[in-house]
């Protein structure tokens, strides 16, 4: 999605988003890879978990644009913040999973 950002930056990366991100999928896979793990990093992933869902829907509402309307550098900006966060709260649940 960043280099679809940075040839684009007006590209509607919203489809694509909920498409890998689809919500209710990474929710029920996390917490199914979640009760695997045993009680002690089950109480350090539950937050990460929690980080994650909360970081792909701001990154949907982010990205939204007006029809019509371009998004401003400030919105770009903003839009890669959010997949920087995202990226890393995998990261952390990663190395924590690990």
């Amino acid at each position: 999605m960043k280099a679809t950002l940075a040839s684009d930056n007006q590209a509607d990366i919203g489809p694509k988003i909920r498409k890998d991100f689809d919500f209710s999928a990474v929710r029920t896979d996390l917490n199914a890879i979640n009760a695997a793990l045993d009680e002690d990093t089950q109480r350090g992933t539950d937050r990460i978990v929690r980080a994650i869902l909360q970081d792909i829907t701001e990154l949907e509402v982010t990205q939204k644009q007006k029809p019509g309307v371009p998004r401003s550098e400030t919105r770009l900006n903003n839009v890669c913040k959010k997949l920087e966060k995202l990226e890393k709260s995998f990261d952390d649940y990663l190395a924590f999973a690990n």
